[in-house]
């Protein structure tokens, strides 16, 4: 068994088609409307779904709200971090915190995505 990839559920595709592509994660649809795929780097895939095809495939699905899973995207240094919040605030995206030297040796924050999820953005200090 291996960790294959994350789902995420989407009330806005092209919003949120927006948002994960300034962290450079190019969603594009595969198999039909109402999913996107991608994988980063790493290897691990991120799909996202529309709301109305995750109630084709379950009509009992409900909308739920700070599921506590948070996605954490390392990039290269701490400019980078800081240019990304950047770009996500100028973008009209929710700034969870702003990028801070964390104690434990990162440059941290954390962004909100279109659906409410918790992005955190690192890098090595």
């Amino acid at each position: 068994m291996s960790f294959d990839a994350v789902g995420i559920i989407s009330n806005n595709i092209d919003r949120t088609k927006t948002f994960y592509k300034l962290l450079g994660i190019e969603l594009k649809q595969v198999g039909g409307p109402g999913h996107l795929e991608s994988s980063t780097p790493s290897g691990i895939r991120i799909m996202v779904d529309s709301v109305e095809l995750i109630k084709k495939i379950n009509p009992n699905w409900i909308e739920s709200k700070g599921n506590g899973i948070v996605l954490c995207f390392v990039q290269e240094s701490p400019a980078r971090v800081d240019e990304l919040v950047s770009a996500f605030s100028e973008s009209g995206f929710k700034i969870i915190k702003k990028p801070w030297d964390a104690f434990w040796g990162q440059r941290y924050s954390s962004v909100e995505d279109p659906d409410g999820n918790q992005i955190d953005i690192f890098a090595t200090l």
